[in-house]
């Protein structure tokens, strides 16, 4: 009896030591000090589905790539993980085949005009897109960068790594890997046009007018559509269902700053960062907006023909 009671007690300890060992893990304590409550998406998930722009005005979507692997790099103007553009360029050119592609998306609320000139000179040849509204964020469940996923040919995330950095051994050992594991492609749906979308969103609205995800994506296709009187009032038909939307509010700025209105965007920005204190990515676009010098100092010189 005795020994069986000494090895309840051994065993609860250790369950106990195993807790704490959890609880003040690296990547734990991290993640609280940042205020994250959700890290990346699932491996064995169906990536979440994106269209954002690249340099040209195209609109390109993660669906368009079925068939082959893609590698997804979420990185900002404003993030150290900048400097991780060239080496991204060495990796791609190093592992470049018809059967992958390198999408690096940067979540820069203010477009090109910051992102553009560290591309230039990363001399990147991958495919760069611009995430204004933080959409990626939202749907990979990251509230910081820089990030990397690897999603296969049907869609599938095989790898998903919050804080990435293609420059670390070990990380770029397991991209690798993930990469030259090989899987069955699977003929995807037709795609649908944007109008066709837009009515089954518009649908979707009117039997649930508190789904807040629907307006967003409503929004999404005005925006690519070039409507952004219709982007602003689905935005704004999604703030009056819930006042406190960061993600209404900050999308809402994106769509007011390209519609040129800037006062009016930086408040909402703002008020996204007001309902939500612990996005780091809220944080630094509106610094990075109001600050330029600090982020961008090197960048600035160059665009006014100083060494």
């Amino acid at each position: 009896m005795k020994i069986l009671i000494a090895m309840v007690r051994r065993g609860l300890m250790v369950f106990v030591l195993l807790l704490i060992a959890l609880a003040v893990s690296p990547n734990a304590a991290k993640a609280q000090k940042k205020g994250m409550s959700r890290l990346g998406v699932e491996v064995g998930n169906l990536a979440p589905e994106f269209t954002f722009q690249n340099e040209a005005g195209k609109w390109v979507s993660l669906s368009d790539f079925r068939g082959k692997k893609v590698f997804l790099f979420s990185w900002a103007t404003w993030c150290r993980c900048r400097e991780q553009l060239p080496s991204l360029e060495e990796f791609y050119k190093k592992n470049k085949s018809a059967k992958l592609e390198v999408i690096a998306v940067a979540s820069d609320s203010q477009g090109y005009k910051w992102v553009k000139p560290y591309l230039d000179n990363a001399k990147a040849t991958y495919i760069a897109l611009i995430d204004p509204d933080n959409e990626l964020a939202a749907k990979y469940n990251f509230r910081a960068t820089e990030n990397g996923f690897l999603i296969d040919e049907n869609g599938i995330i095989r790898m998903s790594i919050i804080g990435f950095d293609i420059r670390n051994e070990e990380q770029r050992g397991e991209l690798i890997k993930q990469m030259k594991t090989s899987y069955r492609a699977i003929s995807p749906a037709k795609k649908k046009s944007l109008d066709e979308r837009a009515k089954e969103l518009e649908a979707d609205i009117s039997a649930s007018p508190k789904a807040l995800s629907k307006r967003f994506g409503l929004a999404v296709i005005y925006r690519q559509k070039g409507e952004l009187d219709k982007a602003e009032a689905a935005l704004r038909d999604a703030i009056a269902q819930k006042k406190t939307s960061a993600e209404a509010h900050y999308r809402l700025g994106v769509i007011l700053y390209q519609k040129g209105n800037i006062e009016e965007a930086v408040k909402e920005w703002e008020r996204a960062y007001k309902y939500d204190s612990g996005n780091y990515i809220y944080m630094r676009n509106i610094e990075a907006y109001k600050n330029p010098e600090k982020f961008y100092l090197e960048i600035s010189e160059k665009m006014n023909g100083k060494k």
